[in-house]
């Protein structure tokens, strides 16, 4: 009989432990998915305003990471993917009277190479004439072309930004081949 007590009173504990963790789960995954949304509602209100700053984090050259010096083919990415690791505050500002981009540049220019001008050594202009359109993407990413008219070099950049915040920039320029720029928003 106390035997029957033990193990009924083993049970009960096992059994309500048991309920508790699967509760105190699914409260962890509400949890989740509320911060999610807070963020995606964060991402559309400044895509919304205009008002952001994309961060680089990789520059994406066409072509992989390779580049030619003096007719050798020389790897500028050190794991060989072509992802070439920013460690420098490079960033495009977007506000809703001006764009400000300030990125370096990897890959090849097709004309126009101003030699010795120090100035024009990436992607850096200061642009007030552009024009600003978003549409919904995939899987509930937003699509944002920014058109520059007032830039040196006509240029195209289309940033995709997902719910979370992480965004991939693509350069489109008409002196040099495209690249591309993986990173995040933030609001600043």
């Amino acid at each position: 009989m106390k035997n029957i007590k033990n193990l009924i009173l083993i049970t009960v504990i096992l059994a309500g432990s048991i309920f508790s963790a699967a509760a105190q789960d699914t409260t962890r995954k509400t949890t989740r998915e509320e911060r999610r949304e807070i963020k995606a509602a964060d991402v559309k209100k400044l895509i919304n305003n205009k008002r952001f700053v994309f961060k680089a984090q990789y520059a994406n050259p066409l072509g992989g990471g390779f580049t030619s010096l003096n007719g050798r083919m020389i790897n500028i990415s050190p794991d060989g993917t072509g992802h070439i690791y920013l460690n420098y505050n490079y960033d495009v500002k977007i506000r809703p009277d001006s764009v400000i981009a300030y990125l370096p540049y990897y890959g090849r220019t097709t004309f126009d190479a101003n030699y010795g001008n120090t100035t024009d050594n990436g992607v850096m202009f200061t642009s007030t004439k552009f024009g600003y359109t978003f549409k919904a993407g995939k899987k509930g990413s937003t699509v944002i072309t920014i058109t520059p008219t007032d830039a040196k070099y006509n240029r195209k950049m289309i940033l995709e930004i997902q719910e979370s915040g992480i965004a991939q920039l693509q350069m489109i320029i008409t002196n040099r081949n495209a690249i591309s720029y993986d990173g995040y928003i933030e609001e600043k």
